[in-house]
């Protein structure tokens, strides 16, 4: 044993005296380095202004190279700024890009001299970084290669056109991406002359028209999307064989868009519409969809806005254009008080003919609290081959147009029994002498869970995304333990950020201390716009400020400078 504990000393103390942890203060420092595996490169706090970083290096998976703030948060990347990844098992963690003005390009690639293969950008925020133009095309987070992952990040207050986050693919390579537990925030519509809102604003778009038939196999799971209205598609699935599971949608006027391709899963994600106009689910094109334990609650969109729609599909469609839906299979979601829970066989034209085949929906539950919302839309413009499968749906309230059905179908008329039950954001669920515990199945075994991680009886599962037995072992996506940690919930981590050279600030609790050595005016409103402090701040000297817990914008204004930001207390 003694020669092998020798052998090991030795790797290890090799290991040591080859890995280097180097500190830099200039992108070239960086680009011009030759960087082995199990180097650290640490980028020193404070401004980043107009810098172009291009990481070039091969790691291992035991020894990444790793590109990281020297304080997570306190490394901030403005004005043209931009950073592009090409190699193996780099890791990139901590930096914050602020308030830049970058132009066409993305603010991320992972991409430089070569595609990027097995690399994450980790605990990073992108926020506010637009250019003067609105209508410039250009694109946050653009992922190439293969296994590469985008975690914990955070992405806020993109002002211009261009999808936020894009998976890149090459025809025929399956590549195999994660996108988890990020936050994706306040995104609004760029509108056309006549006031429609413009394509191309997605948050996350996986491949494209021309690549849609090929299988991505990318995992989006544990995100969180607030207000991300810039258009129709927050998602749009452009590829096949992709996972969306365990998301959390608050308040976007849009949905998850099975756009193009085949074989998709969307399973355990939440939709919260808070009654917010245009909010919708999710939209179904193309063949071999699942979509199950799925929770739709208080969505106002109808027709491609529905909690779910199957789009009608166009005779010999091209490759950009509208696939029938066929195969197709939603069961065990539950939808609560939206306007339209299944609008069946929709779309706005009529050069579409294609009804949905083959295509099953079954054990959902729609739950009303009031007749006024419609369960059932089957759009009758071509209806004629239309081959959709109806069966135990639990529907006690609500309105039907064009909708036939036999009490195997629909059953109307139960009491669910459903109640709020106290999760991060509210959700009913049933209790245990529901209705649906009559109206019980043995059909899908492989669904052995319901949304929130229990185990379903597999001989008689309950309709709807939740069962009423075992234990809750998965948790919806909670705002602040997503994302970024020191943007999304500042007061786990740093307890200073630089902003720029103007301003900079402590949280601590619920307190807040300023600091400048300029002159200028300090304003704090909450998010209705009430301004809550004002003062006129002497140089170099500390203001603190107590806020109650809440989200509020700051602005500290020079002669000709300016700094903003969010501030988020939760003490």
């Amino acid at each position: 044993m003694r020669p092998i504990f020798i052998l090991i000393v030795l790797f290890l103390s090799c290991f040591q005296l080859i890995a280097r942890k180097t500190t830099v203060t200039t992108a070239s420092a960086i680009n011009n380095g030759s960087w082995a595996a199990g180097d650290t490169i640490v980028m020193k706090n404070g401004l980043w202004t107009n810098q172009t970083i291009s990481i070039n290096a091969t790691g291992t998976q035991l020894q990444p190279v790793v590109l990281q703030a020297e304080t997570v948060g306190n490394v901030i990347l403005n004005g043209s700024s931009k950073l592009a990844i090409g190699g193996s098992y780099i890791v990139v963690s901590g930096l914050y890009f602020l308030n830049g003005t970058l132009s066409g390009s993305a603010v991320v690639e992972f991409r430089s001299n070569k595609d990027a293969t097995n690399c994450t950008l980790k605990n990073t925020a992108i926020v506010n970084y637009n250019p003067a133009l609105n209508t410039v095309d250009s694109k946050w987070v653009s992922i190439f290669g293969k296994n590469n992952t985008v975690d914990r990040c955070s992405f806020e207050n993109k002002t211009n056109s261009g999808t936020l986050l894009v998976v890149w693919l090459t025809s025929g390579v399956t590549v195999n991406h994660a996108i988890t537990n990020n936050y994706f925030g306040f995104r609004n519509s760029n509108l056309d002359a006549n006031g429609d809102e413009l394509n191309g604003q997605e948050i996350i778009r996986i491949g494209d028209s021309s690549t849609s038939m090929t299988t991505a196999n990318v995992t989006v799971s544990g995100n969180f999307f607030e207000k991300c209205n810039g258009e129709i598609e927050v998602i749009s699935n452009k590829s096949c064989g992709n996972l969306y599971t365990n998301n959390l949608f608050l308040e976007c006027k849009g949905m998850l868009t099975l756009r193009h391709g085949n074989n998709c899963t969307v399973a355990g994600n939440y939709f919260f519409g808070n009654g917010v106009s245009e909010s919708g689910g999710v939209r179904i094109i193309g063949e071999n969809h699942k979509v199950y334990n799925n929770y739709f609650e208080n969505l106002k969109g109808t027709g491609y806005r529905a909690a779910l729609c199957m789009v009608r599909g166009k005779e010999n469609s091209a490759l950009n254009e509208y696939f029938q839906v066929k195969n197709a299979l939603v069961a065990f979601n539950t939808m609560v008080n939206c306007a339209q829970a299944f609008s069946i066989n929709y779309n706005s034209s009529s050069s579409l003919t294609l009804p949905p085949i083959n295509s099953v929906i079954a054990h959902n539950h729609v739950y009303n609290t009031n007749s006024n919302n419609y369960n059932v839309t089957i759009d009758q413009n071509y209806v004629a081959g239309m081959s959709v499968t109806w069966k135990n749906n639990l529907m006690n309230l609500g309105k039907y147009s064009d909708f036939s059905y036999n009490s195997t179908q629909v059953i109307t008329g139960k009491d669910a029994k459903m109640t709020l039950v106290g999760t991060k954001i509210n959700m009913y669920e049933p209790i245990s002498t529901t209705a649906l515990s009559t109206y019980v199945t043995n059909e899908y075994n492989d669904f052995a869970t319901d949304i929130r991680g229990r185990n379903r009886i597999l001989n008689s599962k309950l309709p709807g995304a939740s069962d009423v037995n075992g234990n809750v072992s998965a948790s919806m996506p909670e705002k602040k333990l997503v994302g970024a940690a020191f943007f999304n919930n500042p007061t786990t981590a740093i307890s200073t950020v630089f902003l720029n050279d103007v301003m900079k600030y402590k949280i601590a609790n619920n307190k807040v201390q300023f600091y400048s050595n300029l002159k200028g005016n300090l304003s704090i409103v909450n998010l209705s716009g009430t301004c809550v402090y004002q003062t006129n701040m002497v140089p170099d000297s500390n203001y603190v400020v107590q806020l109650e817990k809440a989200v509020y914008l700051f602005s500290f204004k020079t002669e000709n400078k300016i700094a903003t930001q969010k501030i988020i207390i939760n003490e």
